[in-house]
């Protein structure tokens, strides 16, 4: 996992292509962006959605297989749970058709997440994200990164 500010973006895009990619469309967004799926290229697409966080008790975190979650905040805040697989139990088998596993731990440990912060979550750590930090709506952005195969190919 990875955890950071997209003014620190330059420093992390140098690692890999696709998170350069991801890093680099960024910016263009917005609070203002219209909710949607934009794909970037044959590896990388984002989903840009607005919603209002759920309360901490009702954390679930999920794992992925195919693909790495980089999740930005374009406005408001959330606290974003992440943790050791090992300390997880599971609640549900992994869906190859959605790349989800979902999972439950008791007290997992909260990042800050607010405007411009973004957290990078590679294929098999878990998170849970859209907790509620305080009251009110949260846009974010959640970039899908590929480490295999095509997002053309999926879709």
């Amino acid at each position: 996992m990875i955890y950071s500010d997209l003014k620190n973006g330059g420093y992390y895009a140098a690692a890999d292509e696709k998170i350069a990619l991801c890093l680099a469309y960024a910016p263009s967004l917005s609070k203002d962006t219209p909710c949607g799926s934009y794909v970037l290229s044959d590896d990388v697409y984002v989903n840009v959605m607005s919603y209002d966080p759920k309360p901490v008790e009702e954390a679930v975190a999920e794992t992925h297989r195919v693909y790495a979650d980089l999740q930005l905040i374009l406005d408001g805040e959330e606290w974003m749970g992440c943790a050791d697989i090992a300390a997880m139990t599971p609640l549900s088998a992994y869906d190859e058709q959605k790349d989800i596993a979902l999972w439950k731990q008791k007290d997992i440990p909260l990042l800050p997440m607010r405007r411009g912060n973004w957290a990078l979550f590679m294929p098999g750590e878990p998170h849970a994200p859209s907790l509620r930090m305080q009251n009110g709506t949260v846009k974010k952005a959640v970039f899908k990164i590929r480490c295999g195969g095509s997002v053309t190919e999926k879709n």
